[in-house]
């Protein structure tokens, strides 16, 4: 009897596996199907880790000039004399000590809103935005409601500030319209990696199409079997790129037709590797714009100031 259902077993699992494709260990389900998403293989764009419990990572202080005050507007998307306007710093503290450590990059929309990656909130605490040497109290959070923490598809959250910033003295970055298509647009980021000593470098990228993301990713440990979730935007550049404690930096774009203007195309969310010749992966915003304009309008807060 006990021969007879192992010859059984045997014969249901030759059955299954004459349709397969030989993979990797690693690149399978449990049940033998080829993980196509990226789960479990995939690297955050996250804070880096300090050695030692009490320490916490901290970023080094930018100099600072005095800046003239500048006249009040609501047009988004304006350089001014700081080198990457939008963005700016997520901040994070934690009982018992409630010491301020670097988490994330934000970028701010209006000035009480700022945008993040959703995969920047996994702890709960008391999170802070500084910008231009300013603080504000993280008063409500928003991820997306199909954020996976797997994956991350979807991995963008909004944040709500207790008080507005002067935007006399930042300014507001653009969102693209729902649905547009930026591919082979050259673009920049912020980088504040460990190699660099943690100053904040601008560096350039250029947008890439789907497909020829999908394909590069694919010769990575990903597989042949990978599939890019609607929800993101690739990117490539020369020997650069973001890495990990770029989590949530903003993949600024020109704005097309409009000179002198920039819109946000993306959020710094996952890669593999750092500038190794594999895309780099962003939230794509056009994608997720109708959400952030709902989630917006919920608050009564004025759209305008991230419309083109």
């Amino acid at each position: 009897m006990i021969k007879f259902i192992v010859f059984i077993f045997l014969l249901v699992k030759f059955s299954q596996a004459k349709n397969c494709t030989c993979m990797p260990f690693y690149m399978c389900e449990d049940d033998y199907t080829i993980i196509a998403d990226g789960e479990g293989l995939i690297e955050i764009r996250n804070a880096i880790e300090c050695e030692g419990f009490l320490n916490v990572c901290c970023i080094a202080p930018r100099p600072t000039t005095p800046e003239p005050l500048k006249k009040s507007t609501k047009r988004c998307g304006l350089q001014n004399d700081k080198p990457f306007p939008w963005s700016s710093t997520l901040l994070y503290k934690q009982y018992p000590n409630f010491v301020s450590s670097y988490k994330c990059r934000v970028s701010l929309i209006h000035p009480k809103i700022v945008l993040t990656a959703a995969h920047c909130l996994q702890e709960k605490g008391f999170y802070q935005v500084k910008v231009a040497g300013s603080l504000r109290t993280v008063a409500n959070i928003t991820m997306h409601p199909s954020f996976k923490w797997a994956t991350f598809q979807n991995d963008i959250a909004v944040l709500i500030l207790n008080k507005p910033f002067n935007v006399e003295r930042v300014s507001t970055v653009c969102l693209p319209p729902p649905g547009s298509v930026l591919d082979g647009i050259n673009c920049t980021t912020a980088t504040s990696s460990k190699e660099k000593g943690k100053k904040l470098e601008v560096i350039g990228l250029s947008v890439v199409a789907g497909d020829e993301c999908v394909e590069k990713l694919r010769k990575s440990r990903l597989g042949a079997g990978f599939e890019l979730h609607e929800s993101f935007v690739c990117t490539r550049g020369v020997e650069e790129d973001t890495c990990a404690g770029d989590g949530g930096s903003p993949l600024i774009c020109p704005v097309p037709g409009v000179p002198g203007r920039y819109q946000q195309a993306g959020i710094a969310s996952w890669g593999i590797g750092c500038g190794d010749g594999n895309p780099g992966v962003y939230a794509n915003l056009a994608h997720l714009r109708d959400w952030i304009d709902e989630v917006v309008a919920e608050t009564g807060l004025d759209a305008s100031f991230y419309r083109v």
